[in-house]
């Protein structure tokens, strides 16, 4: 099995919504919101989170560089319990790496 590099370099491009949405977070948090607010408070944990969700993508993308998704939609099969036990699992796993480090980001762990 050859492992692919390129992987987490890709990843970080196909997180381009959430550098953007970290993008705007951040420049409402810098200009607009009002400091000493409850609004300043709820849009950094907002960008905390958001900058999470780009950390978790790299790093399943780092971890697991064979396991795709859209890979697997394509390839499976109607009729076949194994390709959608097969998905769902790497949908569990995927969704547990990123959860563990968002949480792991909001809380300063």
């Amino acid at each position: 099995m050859k492992l692919k590099r390129i992987a987490p370099i890709r990843a970080i491009f196909t997180a381009k919504w959430l550098f953007i949405a970290l993008v705007v977070l951040f420049i409402l948090f810098q200009y607009v919101v009002l400091p000493n607010s409850t609004a300043k408070l709820a849009v950094y944990k907002l960008m905390l989170g958001i900058a999470g969700a780009i950390v978790g993508h790299i790093v399943v993308k780092a971890l697991y560089p064979y396991m795709s998704l859209s890979k697997m939609l394509e390839e499976d099969k109607t009729d076949e319990m194994p390709d959608a036990v097969k998905f769902l699992g790497a949908c569990i796993l995927r969704g547990a790496v990123m959860a563990a480090i968002i949480i792991g980001v909001l809380t300063g762990i």
